[in-house]
């Protein structure tokens, strides 16, 4: 019987720091003849949930894809910075009114995940696009569990957002072709998932915030995959995990 792998070859590590360092030193140079902004097509008839949407990359998915005319939900924890956000948009924006709402969606609770697809499946509409956007990177922190009793790191970044893929995939069926994109991290490739030890509890691995954020980003990667291979082509749902370069954001406090 073959023994159970406990981590990374040190083969394996490098060639992921490799990969890390390489889309660190030369993202710019790679994309450096794409227009910036680059502007959206009219995108009317689209409705998309954007994660995190009061700050970093969602922020401004959720601004540009409702000034380009989608239909946009923000699904936030702070439900009051959102609408001040919207409030500010709205006041600088001069084409048609912006199609934003507010629901309210706290990845730190499995229940208000729950709540929140129900929710939202209970309208018996489509949905074309569900944007997993919203992460933590908690840098130099310690160990931390939710309410449910998973390490925060593996429950943000990858248990919430697989469960309300999957709670959402009747509104996404309505709404085929639709898709589920995951925002991810280059930093995957140094990750290990033990599915025996998802919390890093068992002492076999010395938790850090590194590998609990790297970690939760391969099982997000995975999910994605499975999800993906097993969703049948006439339920026209594509599962996509996309990695935005190094970002100046503020996802090492929150999301």
């Amino acid at each position: 019987m073959a023994k159970k792998k406990q981590g990374l070859g040190w083969m394996e590590w490098l060639r992921g720091w490799m990969y890390v360092i390489h889309e660190m030193l030369f993202q710019r140079i790679m994309a450096s003849h794409l227009q910036n902004p680059l502007a959206l097509p009219p995108v009317n008839d689209l409705t998309c949930i954007v994660t995190g949407a009061t700050s970093g990359i969602g922020r401004e998915m959720a601004r540009q894809l409702a000034e380009a005319g989608a239909h946009v939900v923000m699904a936030v924890r702070n439900p009051k910075a959102a609408h001040e956000l919207i409030n500010r948009w709205s006041e600088s924006w001069h084409g048609l009114p912006l199609n934003i709402e507010v629901m309210e969606l706290d990845l730190l609770s499995l229940d208000s995940v729950v709540t929140f697809a129900n929710a939202w499946n209970a309208r018996l509409g489509p949905l074309n696009v569900l944007i997993n956007n919203a992460g933590i990177f908690s840098i130099g922190e310690p160990q931390k569990f939710s309410k449910d009793g998973y390490e925060e790191h593996m429950q943000v970044n990858h248990l919430a957002p697989a469960l309300l893929s999957v709670l959402l995939l009747p509104s996404l069926i309505r709404g085929s072709p639709s898709r589920i994109i995951n925002v991810n991290s280059v930093m995957h490739y140094v990750g290990f998932v033990d599915t025996e030890d998802m919390n890093a509890v068992s002492g076999k691995r010395k938790y850090s915030s590194l590998l609990g954020y790297t970690s939760s980003k391969l099982a997000q990667v995975m999910f994605s995959s499975v999800l993906h291979k097993r969703l049948p082509i006439e339920a026209g749902v594509n599962v996509v995990c996309v990695s935005p370069g190094i970002v100046h954001t503020n996802v090492v406090c929150g999301w």
